[in-house]
């Protein structure tokens, strides 16, 4: 390396590290570092490949997107992982990333991996084989698992992650202000046993709405209440709301924080199946802010995520990554309706 900015010897006066550059500090020829890179199979040995990955990691190498795209003579494209499209927040955010990836002269191409941690890890390596120019994903891997993950060769970003993960980008909403929010709603409803629904372990990047719940018991002198462990899903939310309605009379909750709509959704169907009343009876909050909650009965009183807020984070993130945040955090609203027990609807924003 030399001393002068900090760039390797013979880098571009620009600053820009090149593949020469990544070659060099790898002591290996160019033509193995684009094997590497573009993922080739059987040449080169796995111990030169390490060094060519801790090369392109210590210069923070990025490869030049026009010259890929001058290259395979293809526009220039995103390539985005979605856990599930069923999912209506999902659809949302798919809808805002694509208009947003267009409005910035990029395509889209768009894999599913149904919330499963190792067909994540396959649909990255179908993006970087594809040579797209960033990946933006939604991740089901835990966040141990995120933060160990070799950093692949195009930029990446985290979607729905409000933390940091070191060497990568990430954008998400505030779970935990979210969350601390809506229980403390229903705190300020007169509810002293109240429970929340979460589709996942507690690991997972999810565990910053648990702190949240945490949170707002703490500050209201309550014991935390319980946490159902069930799937971001409608049957996961329907499951164990019947579960949790077969607890005794003193033991029941009476009101529920679900993690998701889907499984607010899921709850709303055991209320009525059991003959209880929402709110009444027990009430509701739910978390994403999607239209099914606006066309639920009653309707869903919910945390509001923004995905075209979002979507314009990440895109910028994976564009022009010197120019962001490692995390950035969108706004979200809070939208009171009438499963909460309140009796006039309206919303609260929150940075």
């Amino acid at each position: 390396m030399s001393a002068e900015g900090g760039r390797p010897a013979g880098s571009a006066k620009s600053g820009r590290v090149t593949r020469e550059d990544v070659a060099r500090l790898a002591n290996v020829s160019t033509a193995s570092v684009s094997y590497v890179l573009n993922h080739v199979p059987n040449k080169v040995s796995e111990s030169t490949a390490q060094r060519i990955y801790d090369a392109v990691e210590k210069l923070n190498y990025r490869p030049s997107s026009l010259g890929r795209a001058l290259k395979r003579g293809s526009p220039r494209m995103l390539g985005i992982i979605i856990p599930d499209f069923s999912n209506t927040y999902f659809a949302a955010m798919a809808d805002a990333l694509e208009d947003e990836a267009s409005g910035e002269g990029y395509s889209t191409i768009f894999l599913c991996s149904h919330g499963d941690p190792d067909k994540e890890k396959e649909c990255i390596a179908k993006l970087v084989s594809r040579d797209v120019d960033a990946i933006l994903a939604s991740f089901a891997m835990k966040a141990i698992d995120l933060a160990t993950m070799r950093r692949p060769s195009v930029n990446f970003v985290f979607l729905d992650h409000p933390e940091p993960v070191p060497g990568f980008k990430s954008v998400g909403s505030d779970f935990e202000a979210a969350a601390q929010m809506a229980t403390e709603h229903l705190i300020a409803h007169g509810h002293r046993r109240m429970a929340m629904l979460f589709g996942g372990d507690g690991s997972q990047y999810g565990d910053a709405r648990i702190q949240g719940w945490s949170t707002a018991h703490q500050r209201a002198g309550l014991a935390t209440g319980p946490i159902y462990q069930t799937s971001f899903t409608r049957s996961g939310g329907y499951e164990q709301t019947l579960q949790l309605l077969d607890l005794p009379d003193d033991q029941r909750p009476t009101a529920l924080f679900a993690g998701s709509d889907l499984e607010a959704v899921g709850a709303l169907r055991a209320l009525h199946e059991r003959g209880l009343c929402v709110p009444d009876d027990m009430a509701l909050i739910s978390f994403d802010g999607t239209v099914d909650t606006l066309y639920a009965w009653p309707q869903i009183t919910t945390i509001q995520q923004d995905p075209v807020m979002i979507a314009k984070l990440a895109v910028a993130a994976a564009l022009h990554p010197d120019d962001c945040d490692d995390a950035q955090i969108a706004p979200f609203g809070f939208v009171i309706r009438q499963s909460c027990g309140c009796h006039e609807a309206g919303e609260a924003k929150a940075a």
